[in-house]
């Protein structure tokens, strides 16, 4: 087989993947994950339940791809990203964007993340986290962040808050403006962490 055969299969495969994951973000405006059936996520992506298999193991597996998802719109948006002169001020800006990333995702899709049952929130070493700690660390190495809690401690927090912000809002069905909300509400917390001299 040639090379440029192997590359036509390889985005194809890639195509699919693709296609399974949005039909399945698109039926879960409809219904809960749990109520999609195997065979509703193909019938709507257009491939085979094989196919589905080859690209993932369960319906669980979608979940674990949002979240790889997430991770890379973090890298993406963060990697050129140039630190302003406040860290107090990037420290918000993360937080704008996670709610701004979660609303494009949809209500109905994050509230059904929104569960004790789904443990990947609490994973550790995600894109995402790391970024935030990267945050602190330079906050913390230029004395405008306090230390006498870890990085990782700190960011650990931040995002328990975080996450009850979102909570909150699923719980309202999305009633308030969730950017503003998070953008209140993580100012007045990331403020006890400010280096007092």
């Amino acid at each position: 087989m040639s090379k440029k055969q192997l590359n036509g299969r390889k985005l194809q495969s890639l195509q699919t993947k693709k296609n399974i994951y949005n039909s399945t973000l698109e039926l879960m405006h409809e219904k809960s994950l749990e109520k999609i059936k195997i065979e509703d996520i193909c019938r709507k992506a257009g491939v085979s339940v094989g196919s589905f298999y080859n690209h993932f193991k369960t319906k669980s597996d979608i979940l674990v791809e949002m979240y790889a998802q997430a991770d890379g719109y973090f890298e993406l948006k963060f990697k050129n990203e140039l630190p302003s002169e406040s860290i107090m001020q990037d420290l918000i800006q993360y937080f704008e964007v996670y709610a701004e990333y979660n609303q494009n995702v949809g209500l109905e899709t994050v509230q059904q993340l929104y569960t004790s049952n789904n443990k990947l929130f609490i994973t550790k070493g995600r894109g995402m986290q790391n970024i935030l700690q990267q945050i602190i660390e330079r906050g913390q190495a230029v004395g405008e962040l306090d230390q006498s809690m870890t990085s990782e401690e700190i960011t650990d927090y931040l995002f328990i808050a975080a996450r009850g912000v979102m909570y909150n809002w699923c719980l309202h069905d999305g009633d308030s403006d969730l950017i503003v909300n998070m953008r209140e509400y993580m100012s007045r917390l990331i403020s006890i962490f400010k280096q007092r001299n």
